[in-house]
């Protein structure tokens, strides 16, 4: 099955500086890389997770398949359609197959706007004339399960759950074949969360939409992604099917965010692996393996030399980068240590 979506070696940059300032200050390169070569693909019917920490690039690439940040380089392929370099007309109909749930449920609704007026605003930006907005925003809230009255409501009249079920109604009002999710349940109760993720499987099954799904809760892709992208600074350490990688994580970071996710049970044994010092600044990358500085494992070759990416002999879909991968017998990561150390 082809990929509804294709991103290839993205790289997105921002600049720190004014470009006078540059000058007078003598900084040649005013920029960070918030996003270095980043690729991963997602098919029809499937969720993608992309996992890391605060500040690894996530919402960075979202807003760039949107077309809400510029791409310094690489490829975003919708479809087939190769969408970076598209005038803004040329871009606006394959937009209409791609939506995305922003993190704050309220806060990305207008609050001058009634429900219904929401819900039947992507009609009018793409020029669709030909459906009754009442009957569309009265279905629209029936798939969310939402009663046909709430189209008369605002959306400080809404409670987080209903906001986003709102949202994700919105998302839906195109016949979208891709819905980007930023932080789907954030700010929600727990029993919230499980409706909003139900409610997105249940929709995925019936109409199968691809599912990116943006999020630093393991639960969440647990419970929703096929498969999961683990990001550092603005790059994939990791990539793979869920079930391998949280049964056999390759990167030290991995491992750690693994094991750091809150398990409900007060009897449980917990290994917690604690990641040491700081997350370093864009502005000065560290050389080699960027984790070798928190890194437990870290040897001369990890301060020196990048990863290439390598593949897990068990799983063909499952990649790292790494040097001494997790996992592997004591004797092959002795010997792999002599042979580069002669």
């Amino acid at each position: 099955m082809s990929a509804v979506l294709s991103v290839e070696d993205l790289r997105v940059r921002f600049r720190t500086m004014g470009s006078l300032k540059a000058l007078t200050t003598g900084t040649a390169d005013p920029f960070i890389d918030a996003v270095c070569g980043v690729s991963f693909e997602i098919r029809k019917g499937e969720t993608l997770a992309l996992v890391g920490e605060s500040g690894s690039g996530k919402s960075t690439i979202a807003r760039t398949i949107i077309g809400l940040q510029p791409a310094f380089g690489g490829s975003v392929s919708f479809d087939g359609q190769e969408l970076i370099g598209l005038k803004a007309a040329e871009r606006k109909s394959y937009l209409r197959r791609m939506t995305m749930m922003f993190q704050d449920p309220v806060g990305s609704l207008s609050p001058r706007m009634t429900v219904q007026s929401l819900l039947t605003e992507p009609f009018r930006i793409h020029g669709v004339s030909n459906r009754d907005p009442g009957a569309e925003a009265e279905r629209l809230l029936r798939m969310v399960g939402l009663p046909a009255d709430f189209g008369r409501r605002y959306p400080h009249q809404l409670s987080g759950g209903q906001a986003r079920r709102v949202g994700v109604a919105r998302a839906l009002a195109l016949n979208p074949d891709l819905i980007i999710a930023d932080e789907p349940t954030a700010g929600l109760d727990v029993s919230v969360q499980g409706e909003v993720l139900n409610l997105l499987a249940r929709l995925q099954d019936e109409l199968g939409i691809a599912i990116l799904i943006i999020t630093h809760n393991l639960n969440v892709v647990r419970h929703m992604a096929d498969r999961m992208a683990i990001m550092y600074l603005g790059r994939v350490v990791e990539i793979g099917s869920t079930e391998s990688i949280f049964d056999h994580p390759r990167h030290p970071y991995t491992e750690a965010l693994l094991s750091a996710n809150p398990v409900p049970d007060p009897d449980a044994v917990l290994n917690r692996i604690e990641i040491k010092g700081e997350v370093p600044s864009m502005l000065r990358r560290p050389t080699g393996c960027e984790f070798h500085t928190r890194c437990q494992y870290a040897q001369d070759i990890c301060r020196r030399v990048f990863p290439a990416p390598s593949a897990n002999p068990d799983d063909a879909g499952h990649s790292f980068r790494c040097h001494f991968p997790l996992q592997q017998k004591s004797q092959q990561a002795a010997d792999s240590a002599a042979a580069i150390s002669r």
